[in-house]
């Protein structure tokens, strides 16, 4: 008579999988004890569709040797959406031809390679034709994510080849855009109606064909700059407009000559969540920032010493000085800075613009005024007025600047919940901890939940109270 074992219908499993069931099986074993250790093959029984969806988002090389599995699998290879990714996951260029001839698409990825760095061979030799045709291929038909860039060795970074046509075939279909290395015409204007994120980097463009691109851009949510180059408007300024109903995240990096960045205004963003901007344009002119309306802006960063002129609605910042002193923005949260000589005077003023912030991350480069603090201070901002939750400061030496203006928020911060010290020596002894604790009497703490950690450069915890 048949057990109820054999009237279940058979799994199907891979050879691998058929192997280790033979050489698993014993007697007096539970049967789910039994079935964990055959390694049944559940990964067989799920859809093609959900399988195809699996390998599109494996890396080109490993997505490709799924084929020796099984005969399913390698229809599933060549059905799925192509992840063609040259950029993180280069493979020989000679092998990029054949698998879009053999591949019935439609594309998910396409990613050119990076500049020379990742590949052992020469790029000299993949021209703007090449890349031209690759793009044209049909089985990149329908692509949702583009990568771009020539990344030809010894490129004159001003002066990039143009941006093929073929690039923007998939304007339909693309969600995620990333530029770099490369020109775009003047008077483009195309329609991306599904781009949710956009990069720029290291490209040429004008300021009028940037303006028709955003707007091109109607469900924008991420927003990308590094180093690009604008043609100067009237006034002689390379500036960028924004005005996105659906925007949230703006992270931009200001260059230098050619490729520098020198104004970003913010006309109308009321779903700006997020600004992030580090300038890097050496002796290059000064990115300035104008935030016009932004109401719902949580996170800023990073503020800078050497930052140009920041405005934000009436607030009005030269470096981190703070040039209009009634100004007060609600809506921020989290804010980074560079504070080159750390100095309780100066973050405190930011604070009173700011009187909402809960989290506060410093970096700063060389040992300041001593912060010794006093009634003074109660003029500067009120200890009621500290919503400040987490503290983190950076190459933190312990010295006494660095004691007093961490036992002042110690000391006055009522809803504080951590305090991160990222130590700028990698090795301290337990005590010097212990010492640093006394110092920052933090037995005496006005937010008894506080932690206090103490970190190396490696991120390895010393201490957490």
């Amino acid at each position: 008579m048949p057990t109820a074992t054999s009237r279940r219908p058979p799994r199907r499993h891979s050879s691998t999988a058929v192997g280790m069931i033979a050489g698993a099986k014993g007697k007096g074993r539970p049967r789910a004890e039994e079935e964990e250790g055959q390694g049944l093959d559940h990964i067989s029984d799920l859809p093609d569709a959900v399988l195809g969806d699996i390998v599109s988002r494996l890396p080109t090389k490993d997505g490709a040797r799924t084929q020796v599995l099984s005969p399913r699998w390698r229809l599933i290879w060549l059905s799925a959406p192509l992840n063609l990714d040259l950029h993180f996951h280069p493979i020989p260029l000679g092998v990029v031809p054949r698998i879009l001839s053999s591949h019935g698409g439609p594309g998910r990825r396409f990613s050119t390679p990076v500049r020379c760095y990742a590949y052992k061979e020469d790029l000299s030799g993949l021209s703007v034709e090449t890349l031209d045709d690759w793009l044209r291929s049909p089985a990149l038909d329908n692509l949702q994510e583009l990568e771009f860039g020539y990344g030809i060795p010894g490129r004159d970074r001003g002066n990039p080849p143009p941006l093929p046509t073929s690039a923007l075939r998939f304007s339909c279909t693309l969600r995620i855009a990333r530029f770099r290395v490369c020109s775009f015409p003047d008077g483009i204007n195309v329609r991306l109606p599904l781009l949710q994120e956009l990069g720029l980097s290291e490209v040429v463009i004008s300021e009028s064909s940037l303006q028709a691109l955003l707007a091109g851009c109607p469900v924008l949510q991420t927003l990308h700059f590094m180093f690009i180059g604008i043609s100067c408007s009237n006034n002689g300024c390379s500036r960028v407009r924004i005005a996105s109903p659906t925007l949230r995240s703006i992270d931009v990096t200001s260059g230098s000559g050619d490729l520098n960045l020198q104004q970003l205004i913010i006309e109308d963003a009321p779903c700006l969540e997020r600004l992030h901007h580090e300038d890097t344009s050496g002796r290059g002119k000064i990115m300035d920032i104008l935030m016009i309306s932004a109401p719902k802006l949580g996170i800023l960063g990073s503020l800078d010493d050497d930052s140009g002129r920041f405005q934000i609605g009436t607030a009005v910042f030269q470096g981190l000085r703070l040039v209009t002193t009634t100004a007060v923005v609600c809506s921020v949260k989290i804010i980074a800075l560079t504070n080159t000589k750390l100095s309780l005077d100066v973050i405190l003023n930011i604070m009173r613009c700011f009187p909402c912030l809960e989290e506060l991350n410093i970096r700063t480069l060389l040992k300041g005024k001593k912060n010794v603090w006093g009634p003074e201070y109660r003029n500067l901002i009120n200890a009621r007025e500290i919503h400040l939750k987490k503290l983190v400061l950076i190459n933190y030496e312990g010295d006494e600047s660095h004691v007093n203006f961490v036992k002042f928020f110690v000391l006055k911060a009522r809803v504080l919940e951590s305090i991160r010290l990222k130590l700028l020596y990698s090795e301290v002894t337990s005590g010097w901890i212990e010492g640093q604790h006394r110092l920052l009497k933090f037995e005496k703490r006005a937010s008894r939940s506080a932690k206090l950690d103490f970190v190396s450069c490696d991120s390895k915890y010393y201490s957490e109270l």
